[in-house]
This record gives structure tokens, sequence and C-alpha cells, in this order.
């Protein structure tokens, strides 16, 4: 009879636990992705792509 492979680590099923609310980070991710989400959005569109 075969042995059994072992299980990838990476298949297991993680617990995620949620981090502390900072407001002062938000609003800084939020400023620095703010801009190059929008340009990224004009980007597509002078490709002639649409938004997802």
């Amino acid at each position: 009879m075969p042995k059994r492979p072992k299980q990838n680590s990476d298949h297991a099923h993680r617990h995620n636990t949620p981090t502390i609310d900072n407001k002062a980070i938000a609003n800084h991710l939020e400023a620095l992705l703010t801009p190059a989400v929008f340009a990224q959005q004009k980007y597509y569109k002078q490709l002639g792509l649409r938004d997802k």
C-alpha cells in the first residue's frame, strides 16, 4: 500500500485575525493610492479598455 503524500502547508486554511484600526495609517494609504488608482483608470480609458 503506497504512503500518503505529505500535505502542502500552503493549502491549509489560515485563520486571519483583524488588525488594529489605525486612522492615521488608513488616511496615509488612501492619500498615496487614490491618485495612482485614478491614473490607472485614465490610462485604461486612453487605451480604449473598460474599467473593472
